[in-house]
């Protein structure tokens, strides 16, 4: 019986021995935290805002190529509806399809770029983001933080901890630009 508590007490020092030595090596690595604001990055550096005008012209682009076809569009009903008591029945139809089938390739069309800007779109913004990623990997190294949270997730920041700035400098170096092409 006494091998028993013997064992017993031996596993109770054993897992307190555990349980101090973790919570000391836990005091002995100091807490370095960093604060990242992505909405000030994405706000005020030169690469997301340069995407962002070159989306708002080619949006503006499209919008204006859009109310071109409309107008056409408005322009082919009005002289198709004149034109339909002047042909036969069979001759309106067959100029009622082709104009069905000029609204349904301007939709389609319409479509089309809408996809293709907004896959560019989110391909500058992955890049972005890489950039992004390996520039806090890398200043969270330089500095030794040990833990790297976004202003969001945060109540109250004294701003020593805050990285924003640094990290906006460091995107503005190495990721000035980028290019949106027109698909």
């Amino acid at each position: 019986m006494t091998l028993v508590r013997f064992f017993k007490f031996a596993g109770i020092f054993c897992f307190g021995v555990c349980v101090l030595s973790a919570s000391a090596h836990a005091q002995q690595v100091p807490l370095n935290i960093a604060i990242v604001d992505f909405q000030k990055i994405l706000a005020t550096a030169s690469a997301p805002k340069s995407v962002n005008d070159q989306i708002q012209k080619i949006r503006e682009k499209y919008r204006k190529e859009v109310q071109k076809d409309e107008t056409d569009l408005r322009n082919s009903n009005q002289e198709l509806a004149q034109k339909q008591t002047l042909l036969s029945a069979e001759a309106f139809n067959a100029e009622r399809r082709k104009f069905e089938q000029k609204v349904l390739e301007v939709q389609k069309n319409v479509q089309q770029k809408n996809q293709s800007l907004q896959i560019a779109q989110n391909q500058a913004k992955q890049k972005i983001m890489q950039e992004l990623s390996k520039i806090i990997l890398n200043i969270s190294k330089e500095k030794s933080y040990s833990l790297v949270l976004r202003r969001e997730q945060t109540v109250i920041v004294a701003d020593d901890f805050d990285i924003t700035d640094q990290v906006i400098a460091e995107l503005n170096k190495k990721l000035p630009k980028i290019t949106i092409s027109e698909k």
